[in-house]
């Protein structure tokens, strides 16, 4: 037993015992230690609290020992002394009080005094302990409260909660870089710190967007199926006609409710949506940015002037309405890109810094609340039970409230890592102009992101212009970008839930948010977005417009987990579940589609209204045809949409298949533009066994070689082509005598291009056929008005589908 090693070894003087640890035991923890994440500015300043409370804590022991030894002194004086002497008395209390001075002026000088008023040495040795157990409960409660309130700002500082595990060395040397900026980082800009502007009587966008909830009869208008809502049309300089939609609701000229009583009559609710105005800015005059309400920081960085067609988009976006442009093109394209990154970061930097004001005005206003009477000091705690008296402010008032259930608020949904990285570009520029130290983790992302397209792009035989310019760049369409922003720094690769900004391709939202029926899902960072916008729509409908529908199915949903939300700064209309109603959604795209327009009347709820520019076709893409060849339209008859596909069908098999199997129609291509109907004629085709090859999207390189051998040399009468394949591979089908059209292309220049390749450079001259025999047959429902109006133009589309006969026959010289 006297061998036995004790179970506890004895620390350095004065301190704790500590357990006893083999060395296995202190390998083990060294490497737990080490994969620690690294420590916040708060907990390394732990060390030096700890440090200076022990001296403290000395100094006053210190102090109390020489006030014990005083007050023996004074006791022994007074027992040899006469009680009549006036002037002993007043010596020893001069003396007394000249040491208590001394000593109050040193513990002043600690930030610390001393209780001198107590005489018997056991109840000192009691206010001690008790004053040393009452500092271990404020040190472990600042431990445990300091983290939630800084929690904040030490995700915008770039912390462990705002750190990727995959960033490389260079990050974390970028990383030290910033360290010495921390102090400034955790302050917003001056201009917020010094201004209390009164949110009610603020003319800032954000803030009339944000700051108030809706009206009863706003709530009803927005929620009833359908809305009630105000249409009218209006010409908005270079957005040409738009149709505007406003919530209809009651009392709509009054800010308040008149049947609101008692307590509810000073709530103020937030002003319904007005029709968007026209800047009014000639070429000659520059844009005042401060009354448009744009940041500072980004003013600075422009350098560009804006132009007419995006001066009149930014007022819409600054006026927080949706926006539906079916007018994008690769001429406007990074225009409007411009536009709404910086109506983007212009929202993110305006929330950051209202969120990070409120942090310090929090942080200030607890570390005051928390300052004891100088008398109270060392006094033992007593633990008050607090009374709820009725009308008391809450701890955090309403006007704290600032923030959704998580951080992140805005997606930018975009079809290829190309987008992206142009987008991020933007931002980078107009946040830190050329100091790219400010931003972090650049080198990784332009490695990432940047390059030159995976695609070959022939000179021999090139492909189409709008092809190359499709598909120019880094083509990967699975990526998901975090960026957090602060004061200084843009940081790049952060995760979710500590970002403001998510830039992903709707395939890389899919596979976040995961499946139905899936163990792991997640998709409560989608829970808060305040700004949806939707870049190149027909792209991301090439690609599979079910995963947009999918990332729109799971926006706003309670989240399943409170790991990232603090309720007592979340806004009242968010905890309500009326985010949809605040989210402001853009959408562009290069022509109109049904699907389009679904998006736009059933997922924009924006209570503020919402905008859609008027798309007029007049001529359409029939004009580019060169090709002499009749095109003949034949309009399928159907009643209802659900039944159009069938109809589609049987009108096929029943009117244009019988003439199509005919010898005098060899070499007849049948362009399907869904993948569905795709499937549907494979399966007949094969079922009635006729001679017909295949191409789709998932037909691999060799298949389609020799598919298209064997239609062009005419040992296949039938071949079957659908819409994706051509827009991802662009091949040139060469001959081509008959050309069958199962619906109207859903992109428009499709149809010149499919007709084109009919031309006799690209006919086999051993087929021994007659050019002129050629022919071009397309079906069309009355529910295809948006391709067809792309095609020939809108009024020739109007008049096709309401014309009594349902053949129409066009030729080169009508065009």
């Amino acid at each position: 037993m006297a061998n036995r090693r004790a179970p506890f070894k004895q620390g350095r003087k004065g301190g704790k015992k500590q357990p006893y640890m083999s060395k296995d035991m202190k390998k083990k923890l060294k490497k737990e230690l080490a994969n620690r994440p690294p420590k916040t500015k708060y907990q390394r300043s732990l060390k030096h609290i700890e440090r200076g409370q022990e001296a403290i804590q000395a100094q006053k022991r210190q102090i109390e020992a020489e006030r014990k030894y005083r007050q023996t002194a004074n006791s022994s004086t007074i027992g040899y002394a006469s009680s009549d002497s006036d002037e002993s008395d007043g010596d020893g209390a001069e003396a007394k009080g000249t040491f208590e001075d001394l000593a109050a002026e040193f513990n002043d000088q600690i930030g610390q005094v001393i209780d001198s008023e107590s005489d018997e040495s056991d109840e000192s040795a009691m206010d001690s302990e008790a004053e040393e157990m009452v500092d271990e409960e404020e040190l472990e409660g600042d431990e445990l409260e300091e983290p939630e309130e800084l929690e904040q700002m030490e995700e915008s500082d770039g912390g462990p909660e705002a750190s990727n595990s995959e960033d490389d060395d260079a990050e974390e040397a970028e990383t030290a870089d910033e360290e010495s900026d921390e102090d400034e980082a955790l302050l917003p800009d001056e201009e917020d710190l010094s201004s209390d502007e009164d949110e009610e009587t603020s003319n800032d966008p954000y803030l009339l967007h944000t700051a108030h909830n809706l009206s009863p009869a706003m709530v009803e208008a927005l929620a009833a199926e359908p809305p009630r809502i105000e249409s009218s049309t209006m010409s908005f300089g270079s957005l040409g006609n738009v149709y505007v939609e406003l919530p209809k609701c009651r009392n709509t000229g009054s800010n308040r409710s008149s049947d609101a009583k008692g307590i509810f009559a000073k709530e103020r609710y937030a002003k319904p949506g007005t029709l968007p105005t026209v800047p009014e800015v000639s070429d000659e005059d520059t844009i005042d940015w401060t009354e448009l309400h744009v940041k500072d920081r980004i003013v600075r960085n422009m350098t560009e002037e804006m132009d007419a067609l995006q001066r009149d988009t930014f007022a819409i976006l600054n006026g927080y309405q949706d926006l539906h442009y079916p007018q994008r093109s690769f001429e406007n394209a990074d225009r409007l890109r411009y536009v709404y990154c910086l109506h983007a970061l212009n929202h993110v930097l305006k929330a950051v810094s209202k969120i990070q004001h409120h942090t310090i005005k929090l942080t200030t206003n607890k570390a005051a609340g928390k300052k004891k009477p100088a008398e109270d000091q060392f006094r033992r705690r007593l633990k008050e039970k607090k009374q709820v008296k009725v009308g008391e402010e809450p701890a955090v008032g309403d006007e704290f409230r600032d923030q959704g259930f998580v951080r992140p608020k805005v997606l930018i949904v975009v079809p290829f890592r190309e987008s992206a990285l142009q987008c991020v570009t933007i931002l980078k520029r107009l946040f830190a102009g050329e100091q790219e130290k400010s931003v972090m983790n650049w080198k990784r992302f332009t490695e990432e992101y940047g390059g030159g397209s995976s695609l070959h792009f022939p000179r021999r035989n090139p492909k189409p212009a709008d092809y190359e310019r499709t598909f120019a760049g880094n083509i990967d369409d699975n990526f998901r970008l975090g960026i957090a922003f602060n004061r200084s720094t843009m940081k790049l690769y952060a995760k979710y839930y500590s970002s403001d900004v998510i830039i992903a391709s709707p395939l890389g939202l899919r596979m976040a948010i995961g499946a139905k029926g899936e163990k792991h899902r997640d998709y409560d960072f989608l829970a808060s977005i305040e700004l949806l916008i939707i870049d190149q729509a027909e792209v991301c409908y090439a690609q599979n417009w079910d995963h947009v529908l999918h990332v729109m199915e799971h926006l706003h949903h309670q989240p399943k987990s409170t790991e990232y939300t603090e309720f007592s700064r979340v806004r009242e209309w968010c905890l309500n579940g009326w985010s949809k109603f605040y989210r402001q959604t853009v959408l562009l795209s290069a022509f109109e589609l049904p699907e389009f327009r679904w998006l736009f009347n059933k997922h924009f709820h924006n209570y503020r209204g919402k905008v859609r520019s008027c798309k007029r076709t007049l001529t359409g893409t029939i004009k580019h045809v060169v090709v002499r060849v009749p095109q003949n339209f034949q309009r399928v008859e159907t009643t209802t949409l659900d039944g159009a596909g069938a109809a589609r069908f049987s009108h096929f098999l029943n009117v244009v298949l019988p003439q199509a199997r005919t010898v005098s129609m060899a070499r007849c291509m049948i362009y399907v533009p869904s993948y569905f109907d795709f499937i549907r004629l494979r399966n007949h085709f094969k079922k009635e066994e006729l001679s017909f090859t295949q191409i789709c999207e998932y037909t691999t390189d060799a298949k389609i070689a020799r598919a298209r051998d064997m239609f062009y040399h005419g040992s296949k009468h039938f071949l079957l082509y659908s819409e994706r394949a051509h827009y991802f591979r662009r091949h040139r089908i060469r001959g081509v005598r008959h050309l069958i059209l199962y619906a109207p292309p859903v992109f428009p220049h499709f149809y010149p291009e499919l007709v084109n390749l009919m031309m006799k450079e690209h006919q086999n001259p051993h087929d021994g056929v007659d050019d002129e025999s050629m022919t071009v047959t397309v079906l069309y429902t009355a529910y295809d008005t948006y391709q067809l109006a792309e095609m020939v133009g809108a009024p020739r589309a109007k008049a096709m589908i309401k014309a009594p006969r349902s053949v129409h026959r066009f030729t080169t010289d009508q065009k």
